[in-house]
């Protein structure tokens, strides 16, 4: 329950570093908790992404 809880912030914080909506982020965590940030770990920064296409 503590580790759910902590990765709130923490991926709201990790979506702005990389370019994404933190207040989704924020959501997704707290109904997936930590595979949240698992989530965003896999998908990167997202300007990187559009700039390759």
């Amino acid at each position: 329950m503590i580790v759910s809880i902590g990765s709130l912030p923490l991926a709201s914080a990790m979506a702005a570093e990389r370019n994404r909506s933190s207040r989704r982020w924020l959501w997704a965590a707290a109904i997936a908790g930590p595979l949240a940030l698992l989530a965003l770990l896999m998908l990167g920064d997202a300007r990187r992404q559009a700039e390759a296409n």
